[in-house]
């Protein structure tokens, strides 16, 4: 009799813990499901009288740095943000022209937060030489364990930091470091992030203020413009009203 009780018991338990389980899964599987938006933490467009100095409260100072007035910044010299960049993960990007025809880690670098070349493993994934008469996109992938370089979308340098995690600050015109080097010209500077936001399902009655996300139909659409939905508002029927993400 006791051993019949015994086995009930542990049934119980194995469907109690097994309900437990699938009510985590479940948990699990819409947060991970939850939408994200890319969302910009810095950027610099360079636009500027001629002459004068980059943005202090965006770029640390630097000896050989100015806009040519024609939204670009001139370098002379290594320029690195003033702030260190603290997000887990996200992506930098930069478009330059440089007169060296490789090393992507030199016209968008990295720099620790006592302003040294951080220490790690370096794999070479492909060529990053590039025609030194033209603008190309630089980019730095990252994740607490690693950072990708790529130029123009083809990924050339993975680097796994000696410590993970750590703040780092990006650098412009590394090929500098150390001596003196020829300019380098920037257009663009752009720092993004993923970021998981709210949602809840379109209704319509509803008042909506920009900047919400709803659901509808299976697509996430940001509202752009407050409003007081109405029957046939439908997100995918008002696109003035809501872009899709």
């Amino acid at each position: 009799m006791k051993s019949v009780r015994l086995l009930r018991s542990l049934t119980a338990a194995a469907v109690f813990v097994s309900g437990l389980s699938i009510v985590t899964l479940g948990r699990a599987e819409r947060a991970a499901a939850a939408p994200t938006v890319t969302k910009t933490v810095f950027s610099d467009f360079f636009g500027g009288d001629r002459g004068a100095t980059p943005d202090p409260a965006k770029w640390a100072p630097a000896r050989e740095a100015w806009l040519d007035g024609e939204g670009r910044l001139v370098l002379d010299d290594t320029l690195r943000t003033a702030k260190a960049v603290t997000q887990k993960s996200g992506r930098a990007m930069a478009k330059i022209q440089m007169r060296r025809t490789s090393g992507a880690w030199r016209a968008l670098g990295v720099l620790d937060e006592s302003g040294r070349i951080p220490a790690g493993k370096v794999e070479v994934l492909a060529d990053d030489g590039v025609a030194d008469d033209e603008f190309h996109t630089y980019a730095i992938e990252w994740t607490p364990t690693s950072m990708v370089w790529s130029v123009d979308d083809v990924d050339v340098i993975r680097f796994t930091p000696a410590v993970s995690g750590q703040p780092f600050h990006l650098a412009l015109n590394l090929n500098s470091w150390g001596n003196r080097a020829p300019a380098i010209a920037v257009d663009t500077v752009r720092v993004t992030i993923q970021v998981a936001v709210k949602t809840t399902a379109w209704e319509k009655f509803t008042a909506y203020q920009a900047g919400q996300y709803v659901t509808y139909k299976g697509g996430t659409y940001r509202v752009t413009e407050r409003h007081t939905s109405l029957p046939g508002w439908q997100p995918t029927l008002v696109p003035a009203l809501f872009t899709k993400i």
